[in-house]
């Protein structure tokens, strides 16, 4: 444990002049576990991308096993025994799980041509240390996220390495794919190996690591040993400052008018005669782990999906959600848990993302107002708290809290009055999470209805008045948020 396998000496990296790393040291040592961690724009991907070759320093040195090294792209890295699982899926959709573990290091055959059997053999192999129940056969366009997940890992695994670094890796896995992956963790480390471990799930931290870097605002902060720490101690670190989420509001506090009632909401195969109810200025939790139907529900109310059976209605006039125009002209709004992918449009401006549900609001004799629309979205910067540049800037300039509340402020500026929101922190730092929560609380302040999807148990007893908890796609039980703890969501789960 005490061998230095790989060390980052005071490492500096600037993106059009801000900081993005400044000065940073840390070290890897055989057999370790080394957990970085830190809120959004800490500067954590851009660190383990230097490690992985992704992107070279301005400033410092890397040193493997004590001889300097420079990496001009990741296959410098990965001849020196590091690989990384991105938390991106970065798969070739088109070709079979084995062709895409084994790309650019197919088994080779005579006359230079490639040996398939041995190299589909061998793929194999990889893929069963970390599951064994995904057909190596199947285009990986058809897996879910959290498969597309476990192969990219598998294809960091093909490498060799001696070093791996996973970045977000249990984010789309269910609590069995995570197990795995947390057994094959501890095999790899039992075998001399290491790994750089990034997670905002402060819990696996704890449960894997046994040292932990603390990254803020491109700066490291402190170095902790994993035994003698504590998930508050993290937070402190990571956030500057003691991060509590707000105190439940007691029952009787919160109008009692009926926005939405779900009445045996049936779509065969995803869920079964789901019956709930949400009041105005209400935020309801739907628990469950991943494969819950959680989702599905989320998706049928907003249209994307059409119930087989059941009854959905909207201050108190009964509705058939076949589209989501239909949802959204009754004022129902879905915020989908793939952020990047279904949430916001990567191509344009913030202010356009954020205004483009009313462009039809800013519509002049020669195109849109621009200054009109400028005012808007200035107002809601200021009343979300969103931290941006320019308005004018790409979208994907904003960390992923501050994306999330762009899209919420979409959705309000359409006037919506009940926001579906399928895991909305997800990817996001603790500080960034408790942002968020409180932006929720102050709009149910003024009449908001908030449906709020998570696997993340405290997180849903966090921010939630009542907590609706599923388990294979039926409800198991309602109960009140400030009596739940994540034993009880579960044992009412497991029920």
């Amino acid at each position: 444990m005490n061998d230095v396998i790989l060390e980052v000496q005071n490492i500096d990296k600037s993106f059009a002049g801000v900081h993005a790393l400044a000065d940073v040291s840390l070290s890897l040592r055989a057999g370790e576990v080394h957990a970085v961690i830190g809120e959004n724009g800490a500067g954590k991907s851009t660190l383990m991308n230097i490690v992985s070759g992704k992107l070279a320093p301005d400033r410092g040195t890397l040193l493997r096993k004590g001889s300097a090294v420079t990496f001009a792209n990741p296959r410098d890295a990965q001849r020196q025994g590091i690989a990384i699982a991105p938390q991106e899926i970065n798969l070739v959709p088109g070709l079979s799980i084995f062709e895409n573990i084994a790309l650019g290091a197919q088994a080779g055959g005579g006359l230079g041509l490639i040996n398939w059997r041995r190299t589909r053999e061998a793929a194999i192999s990889i893929l069963h240390q970390i599951d064994d129940s995904i057909d190596p056969d199947c285009k990986a366009g058809q897996l879910s996220k959290a498969e597309q997940q476990l192969v990219q890992i598998a294809r960091a695994v093909s490498t060799s390495a001696e070093i791996l670094i996973f970045d977000e890796p249990t984010a789309a896995l269910t609590a069995r794919e995570t197990e795995r992956l947390f057994a094959f963790i501890r095999r790899f480390r039992e075998n001399g190996n290491s790994i750089f471990y990034i997670s905002h799930r402060l819990e696996e931290i704890l449960a894997l690591s046994q040292r932990i870097t603390c990254l803020r605002d491109g700066c490291l902060v402190a170095e902790l040993d994993t035994a003698s720490t504590t998930k508050d101690e993290m937070v402190r670190h990571m956030a500057g400052r003691i991060v509590k989420p707000a105190p439940h509001r007691p029952p009787g506090s919160l109008p009692q008018e009926t926005v939405l009632d779900v009445k045996r909401l049936t779509r065969k195969g995803e869920f079964a005669d789901i019956s709930f109810d949400l009041r105005r200025g209400e935020i309801v939790g739907i628990a469950g782990l991943i494969g819950s139907g959680r989702t599905e529900l989320g998706k049928c109310l907003f249209g994307l999906k059409v119930a087989d059976s059941g009854d959905v209605t909207v201050f108190g006039e009964r509705v058939r959600l076949r589209h989501p125009a239909d949802a959204i002209a009754k004022g129902l709004v879905y915020l989908p848990e793939e952020r990047k992918q279904e949430g916001i449009f990567a191509l344009l401006s913030i202010s356009e993302n954020m205004t483009i549900s009313v462009f039809d609001r800013f519509r002049g004799f020669f195109g849109l107002r621009f200054p009109d629309m400028l005012r808007e979205v200035e107002t809601f910067v200021d009343r979300l708290k969103i931290k941006i540049g320019r308005p004018e800037d790409a979208i994907t300039t904003l960390s992923g809290g501050n994306q999330q509340k762009v899209i919420i402020a979409r959705w309000l500026l359409k006037n919506s009055r009940v926001l579906i929101l399928d895991e909305p922190t997800r990817g996001i730092d603790v500080n960034a999470k408790a942002e968020i929560q409180g932006v929720l609380r102050d709009l149910t302040g003024s009449g908001l209805s908030i449906i709020y999807i998570s696997s993340e148990l405290q997180e849903v007893i966090d921010v939630s008045d009542r907590i609706v908890v599923m388990h294979e796609g039926r409800i198991r039980g309602t109960v009140n948020a400030a009596e739940a703890t994540q034993e009880s969501l579960l044992a009412i789960a497991m029920s």
